[in-house]
């Protein structure tokens, strides 16, 4: 089976993975890159179906080199965020924004899966729509398909994504670069 290259996950599917016990078997099946902000402050424990606390750390992942973890620069981040719409940016949580920032300069091929519409609304609106992957479609193309809900799943992603990029027609969004 072929790993998914440079996957970028957005804390709430760091956090699901782990809820489902599933984690694990994913670093082996994929090439995992993590913004800093998801492993230093975004993704430490998930609540069970009781309301149980589950803490889990990444640091040991990292330090092993079983995922990557990747940091972009206070003003890179800045200049990213500077060109989107109020709309679009106030949504963003750092994490999200890291994780954007990087696809969108990286010179290598990158997918980013998330759980939060204004990601895929983001890469609907950059004409990027085709980086975008669901939790869903991980999991069945890396044998571990399972029942979902709706924000992990293709519809929700293409829903997002075909928002974003209707936003773009409309002007709303992406407003070029600023600097």
């Amino acid at each position: 089976m072929k790993k998914f290259r440079l996957l970028l996950l957005d804390a709430n599917v760091v956090i699901e993975l782990f809820k489902r016990g599933v984690w694990d078997r994913l670093v082996e099946a994929c090439d995992i890159h993590l913004a800093s902000t998801v492993v230093s402050a975004e993704a430490h424990f998930y609540e069970d179906d009781e309301g149980v606390r589950h803490d889990f750390d990444l640091e040991p992942y990292r330090r092993d080199g079983k995922v990557t973890v990747f940091d972009i620069a206070p003003s890179e981040l800045t200049t990213f965020r500077a060109t989107f719409d109020p709309t679009y940016f106030e949504k963003l949580d750092p994490g999200e924004t890291e994780s954007l920032a990087y696809l969108v300069n990286s010179k290598e091929e990158c997918l980013i899966c998330s759980a939060d519409r204004i990601v895929y609304r983001v890469l609907g609106n950059l004409n990027r729509g085709e980086q975008g992957v669901s939790l869903e479609e991980i999991l069945q193309k890396t044998g571990l398909a399972r029942p979902l809900p709706r924000q992990f799943t293709r519809a929700f992603r293409e829903e997002w994504t075909k928002k974003g990029f209707q936003e773009k027609l409309g002007g709303t969004g992406h407003r070029g670069n600023r600097s």
